[in-house]
């Protein structure tokens, strides 16, 4: 566990004040010992000055005289008094009886002064029985020796005076602490203050908030530390909005590319994906990023192509099929480099080419069904012909028979390229804008449609029927939609039985029509849906061909709707029926 952390006023306060009290107390020591020195100093020149006032009391007194003038003398002064004569003999005492005293010539205070010197002593009188400062000088008279007068004053009363002034120090002392504390707690927070202010501008630069400025304090230290970080502050700010913008940018780019990309660390960790990457394999962005793209992206493929680019420091290619949802991908990897060329990651773009492959399946299968749909009348009128060439044939029943088989494949032959040249016609306007669209009557259109059918209905005896409000009207291609609904109503013809009805509807709102063609035939099987409308597709290939079909029918019909803006849409149920439905969107001009 590290040392508990404090704040800067509580290092600086605490020593500061310690200090101060130090100083204070040390003061109060030294000056509490002048004081004392002084006062026992002041207190032996009083009594040295009461002594030689005794002194001069007893120049003209007789020595029976002494005693009293001791005693009245410490009764005004509130000294003692003592007189000793030369032998030793008290003379006179304040306080005591002389008689009784002892002799005080082994007195050191008044054996100095019986020798002529002014003397000072601090000891214990056996007479009074506590501690005294006795000073005692030379009793000079008519010139003479006559002892010595020794003033006095208890040691008690002395200290007395010296508690009563070390109550006033303490006092003092107390009341310089706490003004000494005060003033230091004023000097601490002059100083820590400012860096405090510096430390909460500082969060708020962290947090962000780079707008701050600190403000200029009186000393010169913290000044310059504050005008540096107010230009660090700008310094970051420019840079972090330069970065900003930066980053708003990329992150634009990044969101608005068509391809998806991702980029992963050495770890296989997802450093970022884009919006298309997300829809793509339909994840979370925010939630995905640092985890490892094996747990977020289940795909084989993907995984391949990203170790072969951690690997290696050229470009990896590969194709990805998401069989979930039938889409191939085309993926590029490269590594990623950061700093001094160290590598950090690989980053993998992937193009989504569903629909190009999808288009290439397409090209092939149109190629392939063109050959063999072309193939098949070539072939069988290139055999009749050779047939008559080579080998006359003389019955004329067989040479009508073969006649006519010619002139039907011929037909057929006919049929698919008028069929194949109506889908380039259509492909090609519809491209470059061409299709020209007005008001047209949807009633008519149907009527026009089923009068073109009406033969062949009649041929399977099938009933028409027309289902459309009167005046109904669109903005339409009326030639190419006539020809949709005719495709429609001639395949629901042909597919159906005998003494079935088939029933061409239009329905109308605001903002689309419908047209739909229904029948009673034996239906499709879901499996065919989804490519019913594809050139050549056919869902009964050896019925398609006895009743005679191009196989483009339906594929006209769908880019006749995706000309007029729309689409063309199929339910059928096996052994009910099937309903084909063009959907006119309103042209907008």
């Amino acid at each position: 566990m590290g040392k508990k952390k404090k704040l800067l006023i509580w290092q600086i306060y605490p020593s500061y004040l310690v200090i101060a009290l130090l100083s204070i107390a040390a003061v109060g020591w030294y000056s509490s010992g002048m004081f004392r020195d002084f006062h026992y100093s002041h207190t032996e020149g009083e009594l040295r000055s009461a002594a030689y006032m005794a002194i001069d009391r007893l120049q003209t007194v007789a020595e029976s005289e002494i005693d009293d003038i001791c005693k009245s003398l410490g009764s005004s002064s509130g000294y003692r008094f003592t007189v000793v004569l030369p032998s030793g003999e008290v003379a006179g005492d304040s306080e005591k009886d002389p008689e009784i005293m002892d002799n005080h010539s082994n007195r050191p205070e008044v054996q100095q002064a019986l020798n002529g010197y002014v003397s000072a002593k601090k000891r214990y009188s056996k007479t009074v029985e506590q501690e005294m400062l006795y000073v005692a000088v030379p009793f000079i008279k008519d010139d003479k020796n006559a002892g010595s007068v020794r003033a006095s004053i208890p040691l008690a009363q002395i200290d007395e005076s010296l508690g009563a002034m070390w109550q006033r120090l303490i006092l003092v002392g107390v009341v310089i602490a706490c003004i000494a504390a005060f003033a230091t707690m004023l000097v601490a927070r002059k100083i820590s203050q400012p860096l405090d202010r510096i430390r909460m501008v500082a969060e708020s630069f962290g947090q962000g908030n780079l707008q701050k400025e600190l403000p200029v304090s009186d000393v010169v230290e913290i000044d310059v530390l504050a005008d540096s970080m107010n230009k660090m502050a700008n310094q970051l700010n420019e840079r972090i909005h330069t970065i900003t913008l930066q980053r708003d940018e990329q992150n634009a780019l990044f969101s608005c590319m068509v391809e998806a990309v991702l980029a992963v660390d050495t770890e296989k960790r997802i450093i970022k994906l884009n919006r298309t990457a997300e829809t793509l394999f339909q994840v979370d962005g925010p939630s995905s990023i640092g985890r490892n793209v094996a747990e977020v992206i289940r795909n084989a493929d993907i995984l391949n192509v990203i170790e072969k680019a951690l690997e290696t420091t050229d470009v990896v290619e590969g194709g990805i099929s998401l069989n979930q949802s039938d889409r191939y991908l085309q993926a590029h990897g490269t590594v990623l480099h950061g700093e001094k060329e160290s590598r950090i990651g690989a980053l993998i773009v992937l193009n989504d080419i569903t629909r190009l492959r999808k288009l290439e399946m397409m090209r092939r299968d149109f190629v392939a069904n063109v050959s063999h749909e072309l193939k098949t009348p070539i072939t069988s009128i290139r055999g009749f012909v050779d047939t008559l060439i080579d080998s006359p044939v003389e019955d004329k029943e067989d040479q009508e028979r073969f006649k006519e088989i010619i002139s039907k494949q011929a037909a057929r032959l006919q049929a698919i390229v008028d069929d194949l040249m109506i889908l380039s016609n259509l492909e090609h306007e519809t491209g470059k804008n061409g299709i020209e669209f007005q008001n047209g009557q949807i009633d008519d259109l149907l009527e026009n449609a089923v009068n073109v059918c009406r033969d062949l209905a009649e041929a399977k005896n099938v009933s028409l029927a027309v289902v459309c409000d009167e005046g109904m009207q669109w903005e339409i291609n009326m030639q190419l939609l006539e020809q949709a609904v005719v495709n429609l109503i001639d395949n629901a013809i042909k597919y159906s039985e005998s003494a079935t009805h088939v029933t061409i509807m239009a329905e109308q709102t605001p903002e689309e029509t419908v047209i739909h063609v229904s029948d009673e035939g034996p239906g499709i099987a879901k499996e065919h849906l989804p490519r019913l409308f594809e050139r050549f597709y056919r869902v009964d290939k050896s019925r398609s061909h006895k009743l005679g079909g191009t196989g483009l029918g339906l594929a006209i019909v769908k880019h006749i709707a995706i000309a007029h803006g729309g689409r063309v849409e199929v339910e059928s149920q096996i052994g009910v029926g099937s309903r084909f439905s063009i959907y006119l969107p309103l042209v907008r001009r």
